[in-house]
């Protein structure tokens, strides 16, 4: 831990990311991890490599990592997965916490701030719970898959394990991999594995799959307060108050609009809505074809991905809790009230992150549509298609991995583009930003003010 301490955490983090997606993107490359038994593509391995790490679920290979990779392949995959849900430096940490007993307070103080931990002196049993949550709620999430595969017609006992092992980490993790085919959860769409899968089997997978989605993307801090430790409602703090109403908001209102925009209009079913609700909170698993949807249903479900889960979670986006901190202050500002909410009241530096938080993910967005229009355009069979790229950023900002199909047929540089925006996504612009400036936190701490001036905006 010596020299992890002339070491920014936040640097730690992204050096980690990068170390695992590189290794990654080498290992899938290699004939070993192919079924062609050849050297595969290594910017398709470093896109998967990346979407595994940043746990998105978009794809370039055609047929899905089912049919282009080997069960090694696959088993990188799934490693990459459970790394980037969890963080490289939280199973560091874990690992650290059981064999040395006794940390000083700048080594747990350094631990807190890598794995995003409020409580440096409780760093050590912190990480171990997240861990027991993750191992219980994947290892339950397998138990319920298994009926599920042992019923598809002509899926050797193996595969069916295989295959519940995998949807189960894959959900919880809001990666949105499967390794059924290139067709998600689509029924009807030449998916062997789908298509011979009974009906109530079928609905009862995308059930507890929805179960394994919102788990893992509602922060595990509020599911240690509601579920490990069982506290009452009048005992949860303001932080998971904010994530649980936030959360059902953003679910019910999800569900209600693709209602309103694409069942009525006989697009997609009543279970399809409520499905892609939730798929859409980072989770990427789909249930019907995305260019399905109308216009209006894809705008719903970019707002969504960009709203993402919550904070020190498994999922992407920019967060509840920063909507929440927007929102607040927007209606307060109108009030002309302080920024209070559940008994708190909230700092500046909180709005202000929040507010730059948005500004640099709009701005991340915008960049990266405006590239990957521009390759896309000047390829020799140009496609037009702006809706889908919109939609197809935003899928890989919010580390989502809903997609229109066109990912496969994107060129190198969109590729490239979109890696990039997995991995900002994933990290998040504020991390990013702090590995060069370690004071963004900090409120600046002079013996005098300047006077404060109103500025005319409006």
């Amino acid at each position: 831990m010596k020299k992890a301490k002339s070491v920014s955490p936040y640097l730690l983090v992204l050096l980690s990311f990068v170390g695992v997606i590189l290794l990654g993107a080498l290992l899938l490359c290699m004939p070993f991890s192919r079924r062609a038994n050849n050297w595969g593509s290594f910017i398709d391995a470093l896109f998967t490599a990346t979407s595994a790490t940043c746990v998105t679920g978009l794809c370039t290979y055609v047929n899905g990592i089912g049919q282009e990779l080997t069960f090694f392949g696959q088993l990188i995959v799934l490693v990459m997965i459970q790394i980037g849900g969890l963080g490289f430096i939280t199973i560091l940490t874990f690992f650290i916490s059981l064999f040395i007993k006794k940390l000083q307070f700048k080594d747990r103080l350094f631990l807190s701030q890598a794995v995003n931990s409020n409580s440096v002196s409780q760093v050590g049993v912190f990480v171990r719970r997240v861990v027991a949550i993750v191992t219980v709620s994947e290892l339950v999430g397998f138990l319920l898959g298994l009926p599920v595969f042992l019923n598809v017609p002509g899926l050797s006992i193996g595969d069916a394990i295989w295959n519940s092992v995998f949807m189960s980490i894959s959900a919880f993790n809001n990666a949105g991999f499967d390794i059924m085919g290139g067709t998600s959860l689509i029924r009807g769409a030449g998916n062997s594995i789908i298509d011979n899968m009974p009906l109530w089997a079928y609905y009862y997978m995308q059930s507890y799959l929805m179960i394994l989605i919102i788990l893992g993307g509602i922060s595990f801090i509020t599911i240690i307060d509601v579920i490990v430790l069982r506290k009452r409602a009048n005992q949860w703090n303001a932080f998971v108050k904010i994530v649980l109403l936030t959360t059902g908001f953003l679910l019910v209102v999800g569900f209600a609009s693709f209602i309103l925009t694409d069942v009525t209009k006989g697009n997609i079913s009543v279970f399809n809505a409520l499905f892609q609700s939730v798929t859409c909170r980072t989770a990427g698993f789909a249930t019907f074809n995305e260019n399905d949807l109308s216009i209006a249903g894809k705008t719903v479900s970019c707002i969504l991905m960009f709203i993402g889960g919550s904070p020190i979670s498994t999922a992407g986006g920019i967060k509840t809790t920063t909507v929440f901190m927007l929102v607040l202050s927007l209606i307060k500002f109108l009030q002309g009230k302080q920024i209070v909410a559940f008994n708190r009241q909230y700092s500046r530096i909180s709005i202000l992150k929040a507010m730059v938080l948005v500004l640099l993910s709009i701005f991340t967005i915008v960049i990266a549509f405006i590239l990957v229009k521009s390759f896309e355009e000047y390829r020799k069979d140009p496609f037009d298609s702006t809706e889908n790229i919109f939609f197809e950023v935003f899928s890989a900002f919010g580390t989502t991995g809903l997609s229109t199909g066109i990912t496969p047929t994107l060129t190198i540089g969109s590729k490239i583009v979109l890696s990039i925006v997995m991995f900002f996504g994933r990290l998040g612009p504020i991390t990013l930003f702090q590995v060069f400036q370690s004071n963004m936190d900090k409120e600046e701490n002079t013996h005098f003010k300047y006077v404060e001036a109103d500025l005319i905006v409006g």
